[in-house]
């Protein structure tokens, strides 16, 4: 899962006025300067809020989410530290009181859960599952209480697909913390959440927020990217663009989509038009993710934003990633010994934590230097480019198992995502044959493409099949994310 996946899971904002959660014009304006990443503004809008209506609980839900924003952005133990410092003085002063308001309980729900998803990210997992627990044994006492309030409709409905994801062999640990949810289940009320608020005047400003949670699921739950791509076309096109122009969050949100759905042109659009202003928190990220989407179009540029990611990021996460983007950049630019410089690079920073530096670790430690036309035929496909992808793979042979088993795999994509479905299938099968006893993850992958296609083609056995057979592997490279998407897909036939 990228980062920032799921942050507006954690939107803490209601323009609605019950006793001591009272939104008013300050505290709008301090939510779009959240939105737009101005926290020092923010943060000064809140103080004096606090001293022009002390009683007010929203100032601190805004600055723990200012808090939580500095963790996922920037990855600074400083900043985890004082998040942790400040969750139980926050979490004092929101039961003090409103008891009779939905945002009581929900409130203090939002401060575990934001507390337990930067823990994950600094890799304190039991205390972090503490919170979780505890956020989510809130969050359905206050939905027995108020039914109809949507934002907590929208909290459970990621957390219950998110609870449909896990596999079957672990499901006796949600089971012992009396955690339940389907997939359908969470999808269902997190559409019904956006259409209250698409409906509602008064709440339709947090439409940013329910049309970030549906694209997240139908993205990355339902993996329907179409579904993500066309909801992302209808918010880019509507109210919010202008919103989209100043808020990087909201550019990560659809450069993200746009990149998954091999719509290259706009996420590169969107990442370069960011604004990167001095009064903003920097969001360095954004430079790793136009690096490479400038690199899957080949761009002989691509190099400088992944440097200036490299130079000025001081977390952990996809430091590797982006030094064997940079090897290959230089492989493509046939410079063989800066290649050789970053390669070694790879194994001197970052961590392990992500699907994309266990990848790049492995490669570097592998010291096989990939063809060339492969490279530049996965780079393509990555960016959408299909037509120049398969051109790149058009006469290439190979006697090495490894690159020949990649090239078909590679075929597949290719076809699967231009979508040309009946010419994919036969190479997916011909990759699961040749390769389901190796251990690189094109067999698994080319199973769960299949698993999705017959699945979306309502051929629920074969597609329960195919999604089966991945976890079934021997595979390292992307395991979490491959066998989770599988997990997923079982989740969603079952019973179909």
């Amino acid at each position: 899962m990228k980062p920032l996946s799921i942050v507006f899971l954690f939107l803490l904002i209601s323009v609605t006025a019950r006793a001591a959660f009272t939104f008013n014009e300050n505290c709008r304006l301090a939510y779009t300067d959240v939105m737009c990443l101005r926290f020092t503004q923010a943060g000064t809008r809140m103080l004096s809020e606090k001293k022009i209506n002390p009683d007010n609980q929203v100032p601190s839900l805004i600055e723990n989410y200012i808090d939580f924003l500095k963790v996922l952005i920037g990855e600074e133990e400083k900043d985890f530290i004082h998040l942790k410092n400040n969750k139980e003085i926050r979490l004092q002063k929101l039961a003090l009181d409103g008891k009779n308001s939905p945002w009581y309980l929900y409130s203090q729900a939002l401060i575990y859960l934001q507390s337990g998803v930067a823990r994950i990210k600094f890799g304190e997992y039991v205390n972090a599952g503490l919170d979780v627990n505890r956020a989510y044994r809130l969050l359905i006492e206050n939905q027995k209480k108020y039914p109809d309030f949507v934002l907590n409709k929208s909290a459970l409905g990621i957390l219950h697909s998110l609870i449909g994801t896990v596999p079957a062999k672990y499901r006796w640990a949600t089971r012992s913390l009396n955690f339940e949810g389907t997939i359908t289940e969470g999808v269902s009320e997190v559409k019904e959440a956006s259409r209250q608020v698409a409906a509602d005047p008064q709440l339709r400003f947090l439409l940013p927020e329910t049309v970030f949670l549906l694209t997240f699921v139908t993205l990355n739950i339902s993996v329907d990217i179409p579904e993500a791509l066309s909801l992302a076309d209808k918010f880019n096109a509507e109210l919010y663009a202008p919103l989209l122009k100043e808020s990087p969050l909201l550019a990560y949100t659809f450069a993200n989509i746009y990149s998954r759905a091999g719509e290259n042109e706009k996420a590169i659009k969107i990442l370069t038009e960011c604004p990167r202003t001095a009064d903003r928190f920097p969001f360095h990220y954004l430079d790793y993710m136009l690096g490479i989407a400038k690199l899957n179009r080949l761009d002989a540029d691509a190099c400088f934003p992944i440097l200036n990611f490299l130079g000025n990021f001081k977390g952990k996460n996809y430091i590797r990633a982006a030094y064997m983007h940079l090897a290959w950049y230089y492989l493509v630019r046939n410079e063989p010994q800066k290649y050789n410089l970053y390669m070694e690079r790879i194994k001197l920073r970052g961590n392990d934590l992500v699907d994309n530096d266990r990848e790049a670790l492995s490669f570097a430690n592998s010291n096989i230097k990939p063809d060339l036309p492969l490279l530049r035929a996965r780079l393509l496909f990555d960016g959408g480019y299909y037509e120049r992808a398969l051109n790149e793979l058009k006469g290439y042979t190979s006697t090495d198992k490894k690159s020949k088993l990649e090239c078909t795999y590679r075929l597949g994509r290719i076809y699967h995502n231009w979508g040309k479905i009946d010419e994919a299938i036969p190479y997916y099968k011909e990759t699961i044959k040749s390769g389901a006893g190796l251990p690189y993850y094109f067999a698994a992958n080319a199973a769960l493409q299949l698993g999705l296609i017959y699945e979306k083609r309502k051929e629920y056995a074969l597609a329960y099949s195919w999604f089966s057979r991945v976890p079934e592997m021997d595979f390292e490279e992307y395991r979490f994310s491959i066998c989770n998407k599988a997990q997923a897909g079982l989740n969603r036939i079952h019973g179909k």
